[in-house]
């Protein structure tokens, strides 16, 4: 009788550091855009290790990856720290993500049956994290509502930026949702949205997308020196 050799499969050290890297900085990222490391709060290596189930090396790569994005900064001889970012700062960000976003709502293509049908199937989901008074879920829902959107533009580079963008200042934007009549007012805000881009009116998609964002930095600076902020009017 020969004898069958089962051969396993082995998957490369550098394969697996990558892995874990990935998972650590996604892992770290998702912390810090779901509110659980504030800003100014420290990175306390060896217990998010343990809490990823990663080791040091790729926890301590993906740290300094998220120091590149301007989500971490370090202190020699301190460690990672959560930026924290002051009013003037979150101006300019909400101003870059006003303007990219524009752009690539002037871009997007139509989308077709499936994708609203998507689209109202996320805003449902919303109604229901607002019945289940779940904010956290309805946070990550909203997420996935307004990149599906933007998804629809060909400009991936822009795409990519907004999406770095969002993920610096996005706890910020939670300030909505801490009032009910806004949660809903948010969730309306989608539905008319969606009419827009059923409709393939370009004109009012830009303006009911500018009148959201707005909507949702109510209270939050905006503005910048020699800039003035206007709510766009909404014909009716």
């Amino acid at each position: 009788m020969s004898e069958v050799k089962t051969r396993v499969k082995t998957i490369p050290k550098a394969d697996k550091a990558t892995g874990a890297m990935t998972r650590a900085l996604q892992g770290v990222k998702a912390l810090i855009v779901n509110g659980d490391l504030s800003p100014g709060e420290q990175i306390r290596q060896e217990e998010m290790a343990e809490k990823l189930q990663i080791s040091r090396v790729p926890l301590r790569e993906a740290l300094n990856v998220l120091v590149d994005q301007s989500l971490l900064f370090h202190r020699p001889h301190q460690g990672y720290f959560v930026t924290k970012r002051v009013p003037g700062e979150h101006a300019q960000i909400r101003r870059m993500l006003h303007l990219l976003e524009n752009e690539l709502m002037h871009t997007i293509r139509w989308p077709d049956k499936p994708t609203l049908v998507e689209l109202r199937a996320l805003n449902e989901e919303m109604r229901d994290c607002l019945k289940q008074a779940d904010i956290r879920r309805l946070i990550n829902v909203n997420r996935h509502f307004h990149f599906h959107i933007f998804s629809l533009s060909p400009n991936s580079l822009i795409l990519e930026e907004v999406r770095r963008l969002w993920s610096m200042i996005e706890p910020s934007m939670w300030i909505k949702y801490n009032r009910p009549d806004d949660r809903t007012k948010s969730v309306m805000e989608h539905d008319r949205l969606i009419a827009a881009l059923a409709a393939h009116d370009r004109e009012r998609c830009a303006a009911e997308m500018e009148h959201h964002r707005y909507s949702a930095e109510s209270g939050l600076p905006i503005e910048l020196t020699g800039v003035v902020a206007e709510l766009p009017v909404l014909s009716r």
